[in-house]
Order: structure tokens, then C-alpha cells, then sequence
């Protein structure tokens, strides 16, 4: 057999072989792109991308000190539902203590923030994630960083209430003058827990687009608070707020409805739904 004829052969046998498993390749390659994985990598993207879960909504207790005088708020932040809730809880909402029933004023006193959202959680029949005990002045510092809100005086929260003078109608308040305005409030008998539900809800709203930001920073910070958010708790948030910051959130609050019991009140049929409503 001549040099040029063996050649030949030798190359007629490589493709025989080659051919069959570049075919084979070809084919395995483009089965695995089936329906799923193009719907996850998304069109003309090539990535996955991350939604929204159960575990993407935390319910966190809000304790707001001066002195001895401390008010209460739940707040919800939900990207899995796309929205934000805030309720004022009365300091002397009753809870099932163990050795015996203690307000949440009380209970906060006695055993701390922990134990008294452990027992809120219970009374209430939802989760409480966390709380934050923070210092009023420290909470308004916060607040600055959200930038200032619209107030119309036509709100049946201002009722009762001596406002200042606005351009249109309307009044701009930063966190201080709002803060300034509950103290007024107060001191004038007007509805506080509503007034309050209301101006929390309308700075987390005009923040929301930071918060991702502005919240995550405050917690690894140094300052006049504590909470049972961990280092680890933090980086949960921040992937919440992410989302919400996309998704302009329906913002819920509510003041609740109470009666009232011995040693302190309880919350209405009405309200205890409401709770279901919002935070779960």
C-alpha cells in the first residue's frame, strides 16, 4: 500500500468517528436549553434572576424611648406581597405573662424588649422577627435621612390638631417639625396613635427608594439603640428593602381599636383581624 493511499484511509476513519460524536454533542447541547431553563435565564438575558419568597417579609417591633415613657409600633416590610405596614400598639395592651398578665409597657420593663415581642406574638397570633429598641431622638436622626413629607391638614389624623401655616394647602415637615407636631398633638389630646401610624407610614414611603441604604448603615452603626437584629439579619433586610424599592409598595397603616380590661386594655375583634391582615 502506497504512503498516499494509507492517508487516505486514516483520514476516512477519523471523520467516521469524529463526525458521530461532534453530531452527538450538537444535539445534547441544545436539549438541555429546554422551556425552564430559558423561562429562568429570561430572553436574551442568559441569567437567572432572584424573586421575591416567603422568607422575604420580617415583621419587627419598634420600642421609641424617652425616658420612662415608651411607644410601641409593629412594622411589616413584605416584598414577597409588595407592601409596608405600621400599627402603634397601646403601652398597656394586656399580655399573657408567665406569672400572670402584665401590659406591654410593663412587660418591656420587667423583662426587656425580647421576652415582651415574644409574648406580643403570641397574643397576637403572628411572628414577630425582631425588635429595635431605639431613643426618640435617635429615631427622628434616622428619620432626617428620608427626607421630608407632605402633610394635608384635611386628614382625619390632624383633627384636633394646631398646625402651621403651608404654601397650597399642604404642609412639608422634616423629621423634626413632624416629631415637634406629635408633641403637639399630645399635649392637645388629639388621636396620637393615629397621628403616628400615619406620619411613620409617610416617611418610610418618601424613603423607601433609600431605606436599602439608610436602614442596613444605621444598623451596623454605633448608637442609642439596641436590637435583636443580628450581623447576619441585616444582609435579609436589605435584600427585602431592595425589592421594595423597585416595587413602590402599598403602604397599610392602621391605629388599632382597643377595649378596655382590667389592669389595661384589649384589642377589638375588628382589630385582631386587622393584625392578621397586615402582618401576616
Amino acid at each position: 500500500m502506497t504512503g498516499k493511499k494509507a492517508f487516505w484511509i486514516s483520514f476516512a476513519l477519523t471523520l467516521g468517528i469524529l463526525v458521530p460524536l461532534y453530531a452527538a454533542a450538537l444535539f445534547l447541547g441544545s436539549t438541555q436549553l429546554d422551556g425552564t431553563d430559558m423561562a429562568a435565564a429570561g430572553e436574551g438575558v442568559g441569567l437567572a434572576v432572584r424573586r421575591p419568597d416567603a422568607g422575604d417579609a420580617k415583621n419587627l417591633l419598634l420600642a421609641v424611648r424617652e425616658g420612662e415613657e415608651t411607644a410601641f409600633v409593629l412594622l411589616r416590610f413584605d416584598a414577597l406581597q409588595g407592601k409596608a405596614c405600621v400599627m402603634p400598639l397601646p403601652g398597656d395592651l394586656l399580655l399573657d405573662a408567665e406569672d400572670g398578665p402584665r401590659t406591654l409597657q410593663q412587660q418591656d420593663a420587667y423583662a426587656g424588649p425580647g421576652v415582651a415581642s415574644l409574648e406580643l406574638a403570641q397574643l397576637l397570633g403572628v411572628k414577630v422577627d425582631h425588635y429595635l429598641s431605639i431613643d426618640r431622638d435617635a429615631l427622628v436622626a434616622l428619620a432626617q435621612q428620608m427626607g421630608n413629607i407632605s402633610l394635608d391638614p384635611s386628614w382625619d389624623e390632624l383633627e384636633g390638631v394646631s398646625l402651621p401655616e403651608g404654601e397650597g394647602g399642604r404642609l412639608v415637615l422634616s423629621a423634626s417639625a413632624a416629631d415637634e407636631l406629635m408633641r403637639r398633638a399630645e399635649a392637645e389630646g388629639a388621636d396620637l396613635p393615629a397621628l403616628r401610624a400615619r406620619l411613620y407610614s409617610e416617611f418610610l414611603l418618601v424613603g423607601m427608594d433609600r431605606l436599602n441604604t439608610i436602614i442596613p448603615d444605621f444598623l451596623r452603626g454605633e448608637g442609642s439603640f439596641s436590637t435583636s437584629i443580628l450581623a447576619t439579619d441585616i444582609y435579609d433586610y436589605q435584600r427585602i428593602l431592595d425589592y421594595l424599592a423597585l416595587l413602590q409598595p402599598e403602604m397599610r397603616f392602621a391605629a388599632p381599636g382597643t377595649a378596655p380590661a382590667e389592669g389595661g386594655c384589649a384589642l377589638t375583634e375588628e382589630a385582631a383581624e386587622q393584625v392578621g391582615e397586615m402582618f401576616r
